[in-house]
C-alpha cells in the first residue's frame, strides 16, 4: 500500500510542477509580447531626451553670443546717418567727403 500512495503523490507533484511550467510559460511569452510592443514607445522617449539636451546647449550658446553681438553694438559709436546700401558714384562721393573730413 506505501509504494501506491507515493505514486499518486509523485503523479501529483509532476502535474503541479506541469502546471506552473506552463503557467511560467504563458507569462513570459505575455511579458515578452508587452515590452517589445513597448521597446518603441521606450526609444522614442529616449531619443527625445537626446535630442533636447544638445538643443539646450545650443539653446545656452545662442543666447550668450546674442548678449555679446548686444554688447558690443551698444560699444560702437553710432554711425552718422550714412546709407547702408549705396550706389558706386554715392560711394566715391562719401570716400571724398571723409577724405576731406579726415
Amino acid at each position: 500500500m506505501l509504494p501506491l500512495l507515493q505514486l499518486g503523490k509523485s503523479s501529483l507533484i509532476s502535474q503541479a510542477f506541469m502546471k506552473g511550467l506552463i503557467q511560467g510559460a504563458i507569462y513570459g511569452i505575455i511579458i515578452a509580447l508587452l515590452f517589445l510592443c513597448l521597446l518603441p514607445l521606450i526609444v522614442k522617449h529616449i531619443r527625445k531626451k537626446q535630442a533636447k539636451k544638445p538643443a539646450a546647449i545650443k539653446a545656452k550658446k545662442s543666447s550668450k553670443v546674442r548678449a555679446n553681438q548686444e554688447l558690443k553694438t551698444s560699444l560702437k559709436p553710432e554711425e552718422s546717418g550714412k546709407p547702408i546700401v549705396t550706389t558706386f558714384s554715392e560711394s566715391r562721393i562719401l570716400e571724398k567727403q571723409d577724405k576731406r573730413a579726415s
